[in-house]
Formats: structure tokens, C-alpha cells, sequence
């Protein structure tokens, strides 16, 4: 087949690795800035149809009410907020004055430092002391196991025990997923940097087949990863926010494109395999293109003829005819140029020779 099959037979699995590249990098630059690729959000919050007017008093109604209240009441609720991989952004109700916030690794949404639910007094007032025991020598530590354990009753304070669970659960994961994105990112460059010896021989196709293979397992895991995380914080959400007409929603956009990325890559491995067993770089000695095969071989028609080496030109006429004698100078008269039969003396072994007549194969 040669270099230039070659060169064909891995030009898909290219391709694919390089669209299943560009999705991985639409996750992780959207939202960098206000005018970048921002509408690739995982979720988002609408606050602008936000009503918390039915409530009551602030000392007869939930923590979340209340803390809903002073939120809105002091203006630091934005009108929509759209969560990234790597930071978020705001934006009115009709889409202008997006603002992102800095880009931070391993981030994840702070909602309740964010919408401001931790700065009225009412819930602050209503969470637990601390359970665990205290670390009477070591102040530092604990004033953070405080610190801890009071964000924590906060945040089961507002949001319920399912919330805060679900909550709990996306804070540790979000380091995971922004680890996954980012090997899955790297793995796939690599992959791309060694389908250039692929070109050469299948021992190339076959390390660049198990760097793609890894490539494609860890973004299946950040996908899912980060699908199933935020579908469960998402659900949690809902059932709290709902009653205020607080919209929440998956980005449809972003999760395709997650999606797709997964999908070519699955598919770029398997071709990759395909080009380990197929579409082998050596070229063929049969082939005309090759100037040293058998279709060169010479003089032509003595073992190594026109038809591929594989036998000797043979012309078709359709018939035998007899040929010259080549024992006689003339022609027999009454058998034109043909030649005679003739009878063989008997050899001494005792046997007889019959009638022989020489053909020419035409």
C-alpha cells in the first residue's frame, strides 16, 4: 500500500482526535471572559423573577427565607448566574453585562458565600455549636473545625439535609472533574503528537491506540463525572428553589459538547486499533508503482513478463499448427511445410517409440 495508504488509512482517526480535542477545549475555556464561548455554562441560576414577598416576619420563617430576604433586600443577588469549569459569570435578565469572575483551579460554586445567603444574622444564629471534641493544645486547628462545623450546620441550615448533601458531594467532586478535564486534555495532545509516527509503521498506530485508549477513558469519567454531580445538585436545588420562582437549568450546550467529545474519541480508538491490524506502511513488490517489483523484472517474458512476474505471455490463437522440421532443409512434397511423422528405431531397452509430431503453441 505504502506511505501514501498510510497516510490515508490514520487520516480518520486524526480527524476524530482532533474534534474530540476541540470539545475538551470548549469546556475548559468557557466563561473565561464575558465575550468567550460564556453560553457553555453546566448550570444555571435565574434570581430575576425572585419572590420571597409570602415569607412573613423574619423571626417566623425558615433560615433560607430569610436569608432570600436579606439577599435581596441588600442587592447582592445578580439576575443569572452561570456556572464553568474553571469560574462563573453574571449577566441581566436579558443576557447584557456579563462579568466573570477569576479563573481558579479546582473551583467550584461557592451559593451560598455567592448569593449571599451567609450574611444575615437569623442564620447565623440558628446553627449548631460544634460536636466534635476540641483540640485544646493546637488553637489554630481549632478555630477551623469551628469554622467548619458552623459553615457546615449553615449549609444544612439553608439547604436541608438533601441539599446539603448534594452540595457536600459537588464541593469534593469539583477538584476531580477540573483533574479529569485537564489529563483528558493533555492525553489527547499527546495522542495527536504520536499519530505523526503512526504514519510509519503499525508500531506507532499501536502506541498511539493506547494513548488514545486512556485518553478516552478518563473523558468519559470527567463527563460523567460531571454530569451525574450536577443532575443530583441540580435536583437537590430545585426542590428549594422552586417555591421562590427561582429558575434552575443544565447547560444544554456545554453537556452536548462534553458528550460529543466523548463519542469521538471512542470512535478515534477504535480506528486507531483498525490501524494496527490494516494499512501497513510497507510497500508491494507486485505493484507497478514499485520500480524494483516483479512487473520491472527483465527481459520480460522469461519468468517475470507483463502479467505481474506470475507466468510467461502467452498469446491465444485458438488452435495448434504443425511446425518446420527442424531436422529437414526442405519440405516433404504433399505436406507442404509440415513435418512427416516418423517412425524411431527401437531403443535397446526393448521399447518401441510411437509416432511423434512436434506442435508450436501459438
Amino acid at each position: 500500500m505504502g506511505k501514501g495508504g498510510r497516510i490515508a488509512c490514520i487520516f480518520t482517526p486524526w480527524v476524530l482526535t482532533v474534534a474530540s480535542l476541540i470539545c475538551i477545549i470548549i469546556i475548559e475555556i468557557a466563561g473565561w471572559n464575558k465575550s468567550l464561548l460564556s453560553d457553555y455554562y453546566f448550570i444555571k441560576a435565574n434570581f430575576s423573577d425572585l419572590s420571597v414577598s409570602g415569607a412573613g416576619d423574619l423571626a417566623n420563617t425558615t433560615t433560607l427565607t430569610a436569608a432570600l430576604q436579606q439577599a435581596q433586600q441588600s442587592n447582592t443577588l445578580e439576575d443569572v448566574y452561570e456556572v464553568h469549569l474553571w469560574n462563573y459569570c453574571t449577566t441581566d435578565e436579558d443576557g447584557s453585562n456579563v462579568e466573570c469572575s477569576d479563573r481558579h483551579a479546582n473551583f467550584y460554586f461557592d451559593l451560598v458565600s455567592i448569593w449571599g445567603l451567609n450574611s444575615t444574622a437569623a442564620a447565623a444564629s440558628s446553627t449548631s455549636t460544634s460536636s466534635r471534641p476540641s483540640a485544646q493544645n493546637n488553637p489554630i486547628q481549632n478555630a477551623a473545625d469551628n469554622l467548619q462545623d458552623k459553615t457546615e450546620g449553615l449549609e444544612r441550615e439553608l439547604l436541608g439535609d438533601a441539599g446539603e448533601k448534594a452540595y457536600t458531594a459537588y464541593k469534593k467532586v469539583a477538584k476531580a472533574m477540573f483533574i479529569l478535564y485537564a489529563v483528558a486534555f493533555w492525553t489527547e495532545l499527546a495522542t495527536l503528537a504520536l499519530s505523526l509516527f503512526a504514519i510509519c509503521s503499525r508500531w506507532g498506530s499501536l502506541f498511539t491506540w493506547l494513548f488514545s485508549f486512556v485518553s478516552s477513558v478518563i473523558t468519559l469519567a470527567a463527563v460523567a463525572t460531571t454530569t451525574g454531580v450536577y443532575l443530583a445538585l441540580l435536583g437537590a436545588l430545585r426542590g428549594l428553589l422552586d417555591p421562590y420562582d427561582v429558575k434552575l437549568q443544565l447547560g444544554s450546550k456545554a453537556f452536548t459538547v462534553a458528550w460529543l467529545g466523548v463519542a469521538f474519541s471512542w470512535a478515534a480508538t477504535l480506528f486507531w486499533l483498525f490501524s494496527i491490524c490494516c494499512c501497513s506502511g510497507a510497500s508491494n513488490p507486485h505493484h507497478k508503482s514499485n520500480k524494483g517489483g516483479l512487473w520491472n523484472a527483465e527481459p520480460k517474458g522469461q519468468g517475470y513478463g507483463d502479467y505481474r512476474g506470475r507466468g510467461l505471455k502467452v498469446e491465444k490463437t485458438g488452435g495448434y499448427e504443425r511446425v518446420n522440421s527442424p531436422f529437414l532443409g526442405h519440405a516433404e512434397q504433399g505436406h507442404g511445410d509440415r513435418v512427416p511423422l516418423q517412425q524411431y528405431p527401437q531403443q535397446q531397452t526393448g521399447y518401441t517409440q510411437g509416432a511423434y509430431e512436434p506442435f508450436r503453441h501459438n
